[in-house]
Formats: structure tokens, C-alpha cells, sequence
């Protein structure tokens, strides 16, 4: 069963004329053109939950009805983020049993619940930021919803530092192999949220001891993001970079992601608990060349990566792909938001700006997207254990979910358009935003309003566009 809709009402009152170019172009505004837009907008609802006069033009009709989508469908009872719906909210949910024997495969790869740490983690970073816009008591009370969530990812497991990908329909059992595009964003988003001034003072002490309590996990296991099975392996590996062979998926990571991840929790650990051990970490590990590097850590940051285009496979070692690089733009953001030091926080926005430039020429594929396509999104992942056999370890799990992905797009061509058409231009959008150049954002003003406002997003069944909030409220939040 999915959470109830909570209205919030602010949509249906904005008149269709306030576009988001407008509104994105607020603050620079007349004022005589402020004070009319803000009686069209406000009406009688012109005070926001919190008591706050604030104008409600700032809340786009287009990304009220993702918002609405988004919990109408998206977000489950236990307060996590599902990856996938039929339209009228179907969920098929692996049992306690199929998760237990790795079904379809032990990373949970192809089911709805594979990406709860990482989208969840994400999203909540979106909510904080309509909050801190809006001071609207709706968006507190989804923020702490996620936050619960998450916080529930680190408890159904038994292995210090493990970060389930969600829960069976028991709300326990779980895939036993994590990763770090889980485990990364799970700090992220409670960061965010351990720092936004929502929690009381209680809540905050049980996220900064979560916090820790998981990062000392991952740094008895030397930054590897452990299985939740003894001998399965590990998936990911901060402290190393990239380990594997070019081509080869085997929980190596790019330079660039690695570091900037692992340079993150650090920091972020540091300014939510004040234990100074991590702050001593995060130094002494920045000036350091992760094996098989020639630059240091900061140099890596300064550096970005190079995306490739949507629908292309990775070329790692600094080629990744938009989706699930993008959170690292988030990271370095951060990176650069606490640093004192101006010559090193111009090298973080350097590796800021890069990565803009390089996802900025991916968003106009929005555009390519129709919204009355008929392919089909086919929820019965289970077909996929077809070609199921055990794993004994990690390896195995990714090579039969690297089988099944082929089997999974035949299945459901439309996942294919969703993800290259939807999901990667609002990912390169996000991109785009964080960097908080004012010029590379203009340059890219047109095409973020019309991904914005191209999608009909109760005909998606993917989760994906919860990134629309994500791009909304950064923007906001940097005007």
C-alpha cells in the first residue's frame, strides 16, 4: 500500500500565464511587477502553512502535479522511495524469500525496490529545499517522512556500514548487496535534512549518531561498501578509485565519483556530529593520490568528468553516465560551499563548471520524448527469473543482473525511453543548477523550463522525474 495524498492545495491556484521563466526571473523583476504577480498568485492563500507571507507564484503548476505524482505513487508506507509503479500505483514487491535467495539477483536490479538509498536520498535533498523556500508544514512533513526512511536502510541489516536498497513485504528482509550509488546518496540526503533546521534537538543526536555509526562501519571495512552476507564481497570502494578493468562492472568507481563521495561523508560526518576526527580525515585524505593516480583528491574535484550521452555505455575511468553521476555534482557542490579557502574553493568550482558544460548539451533531449507513446512498461519483474541461478558472491549477482538487463529492456521498451528521455535531461539539468553559475545557467535557461514542463507525468512509470523538484528548488534556493 502506497502513503496517502496529502493536497496541498497551491497548485490549482496559479494562473497558467506565470511561466517558469518568469518565475525563476523573481528576483529580478520590477517591483511594480512583483507586487502584481504576488496578489494574482496569493489569493487566500497568500501565508504559508508556517505563518510566512510568501508568494505562491514560486510554486510551479508543473512541478505541483510531479510533486502530487511523486506521493500519489511513488513513495511507500515505510517511507522509502519505490523505482517503479503501474499507473494506478501497482507495486509488485519482492517477498522475504526472493530477497533472501537473490531473485531476480542478489542486487536487486530490475525491482522496484533497487534504489532506495539512492533516490530516496536524493529527493530528500529536493524536499529540504522546498521547505527552506516555502516554510510550508507539508513539505516538513514529507522531509521527515524520507528521513525515517532512510534511517530504517541502515537498521535492517547486520553488517556495520551496510545500506539496504529497500524492504520486502515483511518491511525487513532485503537484497543483501548494496552499493555505493546507494550508500552514497543515503549521506547526502540525511545530511541535508540533519542540517536544514527540521529535526529537534533529539532527532538531530539519533541522525548524527546514525551518521556515524554507519560511517564507522565503512571505514573498518577501508571505504568498501560491504554485502549484508558474510564472503559475498563488497560493491563500490571510495578510498581506492577506480580498480577495475575498462568495461568491466565490478563496483569500481571514476576518480572522480570516488572522490568526491568519499571527501563528502567525511565533511559532512564532521558538521553534523563535531567529532574533529573526521575533519583531520577529510584533510589529510584530500592532499592524497588515490592508487594508481597522478593528482590528488582536490586535483580530482577540480577536474570533473566528461558525461556520456544519454543511452551510451560508461568509458570509465571519467566517463560515467549522467544518472548516476550526478549526485557527486552534489557532493562537490557542498565541497565548495564549506571551504574557507578561496583558491581551493575555486578549484571545486571549477570541477563544478565542468561538469555543467559537459551535461548542459544533454538537456534539450526532453524534446524527444512523447508524451502519447504507446511502448510498454511491463511490472512483472519476475520474468526475469527465467534465467536465475544462485550467486555465491558479488560477481556473480552482476553478471546475471548484467543478463537480465538485456532481458528486462526487451521486456519494457518504454523503461529505455523514460530513462534516455526523461531521466538523464533532468539529471544534466540538476547538473547544470548545482553549479551555481549564474552564466552557465542562463545559458541553459530554455532548455531546463521546457524539461520542466514537456513531461505529463501520471503517464510515467518510472520515479525518475522526482528529479523536476530537484532542479526547481536548487534554483530557487540560489535566487
Amino acid at each position: 500500500m502506497l502513503s496517502p495524498v496529502i493536497t496541498t492545495g497551491t497548485a490549482a491556484c496559479l494562473p497558467r500565464p506565470v511561466t517558469l521563466s518568469l518565475l525563476y526571473s523573481f528576483r529580478r523583476a520590477p517591483a511594480r511587477t512583483l507586487l502584481a504577480l504576488w496578489f494574482i498568485s496569493t489569493g487566500l492563500h497568500g501565508a504559508s502553512q508556517a505563518g510566512a507571507a510568501r508568494p505562491n507564484a514560486l510554486l510551479s503548476p508543473s512541478i505541483e502535479r510531479a510533486h502530487h505524482e511523486m506521493w500519489r505513487r511513488f513513495i511507500d508506507e515505510h517511507g522509502m522511495v519505490i523505482d517503479y509503479t503501474g499507473l494506478d500505483g501497482e507495486v509488485q514487491r519482492p517477498t522475504p524469500d526472493e530477497c533472501q535467495d537473490g531473485k531476480p539477483n542478489a542486487l536487486g536490479w530490475w525491482s522496484p525496490i533497487e534504489n532506495g538509498g539512492f533516490f530516496g536520498g536524493l529527493y530528500l535533498d529536493a524536499l529540504c529545499n522546498r521547505w527552506r523556500v516555502t516554510r510550508a508544514a507539508a513539505a516538513a512533513d514529507r522531509a521527515k517522512t524520507l528521513a525515517r526512511g532512510l534511517v530504517k536502510l541502515s537498521e535492517v541489516g547486520d553488517t556495520p556500514g551496510f545500506i539496504a536498497r529497500g524492504v520486502s513485504t515483511d518491511g525487513r528482509h532485503h537484497y543483501p548487496a548494496s552499493s555505493s550509488d546507494q550508500t552514497y546518496p543515503w549521506f547526502y540526503g540525511l545530511w541535508r535534512y540533519a542540517t536544514s533546521g527540521l529535526p529537534d534537538p533529539a532527532e538531530r543526536a539519533h541522525l548524527a549518531a546514525t551518521l556515524e555509526r554507519v560511517a564507522l562501519g565503512l571505514e573498518a571495512q577501508g571505504w568498501k561498501m560491504p554485502c549484508d552476507r558474510p564472503g559475498f564481497g563488497h560493491f563500490g570502494h571510495w578510498s581506492g578509485g577506480f580498480a577495475g578493468s575498462q568495461g568491466i562492472l565490478s563496483g569500481a568507481e571514476p576518480y572522480f565519483d570516488a572522490t568526491v563521495r568519499f571527501l563528502f561523508v567525511l565533511r559532512a560526518v564532521h558538521e553534523v556530529t563535531g567529532n574533529p576526527r573526521w575533519l583531520e580525515l577529510y584533510l589529510r585524505h584530500a592532499a592524497e593520490k588515490p592508487l594508481g593516480s597522478t593528482r590528488t583528491r582536490l586535483e580530482i574535484c577540480a577536474g570533473g568528468v566528461q558525461y556520456v550521452a544519454p543511452g551510451e555505455p560508461p568509458r570509465y575511468p571519467e566517463s560515467p553516465p549522467i544518472w548516476t553521476s550526478a549526485s557527486s555534482q552534489a557532493g562537490l557542490r557542498a565541497l565548495r560551499d564549506w571551504e574557507g579557502d578561496p583558491a581551493l574553493r575555486a578549484g571545486f568550482q571549477r570541477g563544478l563548471d565542468a561538469n555543467a558544460a559537459s551535461a548542459a548539451r544533454f538537456i534539450s533531449a526532453y524534446s524527444q520524448y512523447d508524451n502519447e507513446n504507446t511502448a510498454i512498461f511491463d511490472l512483472r519483474w519476475r520474468a526475469l527469473n527465467d534465467s536465475w541461478s544462485p550467486q555465491g558472491d558479488i560477481s556473480a549477482a552482476v553478471k546475471l543482473g548484467t543478463l537480465q538487463y538485456r532481458a528486462w529492456n526487451r521486456q519494457s521498451p518504454r523503461k529505455l525511453l523514460e530513462s534516455h528521455q526523461m531521466r538523464d535531461p533532468l539529471f544534466a539539468a540538476w547538473i547544470v543548477a548545482l553549479a551555481g553559475n549564474p552564466a552557465l545557467t542562463a545559458a541553459s535557461r530554455a532548455d531546463i523550463d521546457g524539461a520542466l514542463t514537456h513531461y505529463q507525468w501520471d503517464r510515467l512509470y518510472t520515479c525518475l522525474f522526482f528529479m523536476a523538484e530537484n532542479v526547481h528548488w536548487q534554483l530557487l534556493r540560489d535566487g
